[in-house]
């Protein structure tokens, strides 16, 4: 199932809004990384994301299991990149979990677990294989190591939280990204294609995170002066997580997810950008909580002379 998806994910390619020409002046939004920046611009990119999840699924249906009533994070994520040259860009982000929390009802009394703290930081080289300004092109590709915040489980009130409301998973990782773009100039309209393979190593607790492998296609179409909006769906695989080298039947699965996103642009060098991710098909092997839907926002600041360059076209 996964080769299908990187294999489908290659083989498409997109297209996006005048103002976004070539990876573009506006993000795309959240966390989303992007394609190379302009030479020496410097850009800034603040993130909060809010996630809630009820009840249980098991395989694509409801399950009648009942454990944790309802659970809910707010994670906060900063990114920095700049571009080293035309081809080449750098970046380092870094992630905290304001709080990660599980909420339960046992014998009529009400329960909670809560994380909170830093998560990983990741550092990323991205080089642009193929840049044709003129017709709209883009292709580049990424390469980036994850550090956890934390090597030592988070323990609350003497007890060791459970992985699900740990800020960090405290396993180091490499990350596989790729950006494709299209802009078709004459209707406003762009597409992209971001491909991304997470892949983590065992903790210090012997856990493991199953690797994930996301694809997303947008399309986006600029609208009034400053505006935009763009569609997202997005297919996220995860494999099963091992303990002690002993798989954990109820993790991973597969699930596509639908992404509005409204993106207003100002002062030039500045963006606003609110998403909405709703779950539209999930498949997860054995048991597990059901995520329900998460809202985002976005700011982000392009700085330097050549912070535009990508939005003008040459003659």
């Amino acid at each position: 199932m996964t080769k299908v998806f990187l294999q489908a994910g290659l083989l498409f390619f997109a297209s996006a809004g005048y103002s976004q020409c070539c990876g573009g002046c506006s993000p795309i939004g959240g966390n989303t990384n992007q394609g190379t920046l302009p030479k020496h611009t410097l850009q800034i990119n603040a993130y909060h994301k809010y996630g809630f999840s009820k009840g249980y699924v098991e395989g694509d249906h409801e399950s009648s299991f009942k454990f944790v009533n309802d659970a809910n994070n707010n994670f906060v994520n900063l990114l920095v990149g700049y571009g080293i040259s035309k081809k080449v860009t750098v970046q380092a982000e870094a992630g905290y979990y304001l709080n990660r929390t599980q909420n339960f009802n046992i014998l009529n009394q009400n329960y909670s677990l809560n994380g909170s703290g830093g998560a990983s930081a990741i550092f990323t080289g991205k080089y642009n294989i193929w840049k044709d300004t003129l017709r709209g092109f883009e292709f580049t590709m990424g390469l980036g190591g994850r550090i956890p915040w934390s090597l030592q489980p988070q323990v609350v009130n003497g007890v060791e939280l459970s992985e699900d409301v740990q800020p960090s998973n405290a396993a180091y990782g490499i990350s596989i990204q790729s950006f494709l773009f299209k802009e078709f100039d004459s209707s406003g309209v762009s597409l992209f294609l971001i491909n991304n393979v997470n892949i983590s190593s065992e903790n210090p607790r012997h856990y493991r995170e199953g690797n994930t492998y996301i694809t997303s296609l947008m399309v986006s179409k600029s609208f009034l002066d400053n505006f935009s909006g763009l569609l997202q769906v997005r297919n996220e695989v995860r494999e099963h997580s091992y303990r002690d080298g002993i798989k954990v039947t109820s993790s991973g699965g597969y699930r596509f997810i639908l992404v509005p996103q409204l993106n207003f642009r100002f002062l030039k060098k500045y963006s606003l950008s609110v998403l909405y991710e709703l779950p539209i098909y999930q498949y997860y092997y054995g048991i597990q909580l059901n995520d329900r839907y998460a809202f985002s926002i976005n700011l982000n600041a392009r700085l330097g002379k050549s912070a535009n360059e990508s939005c003008v076209k040459p003659r």
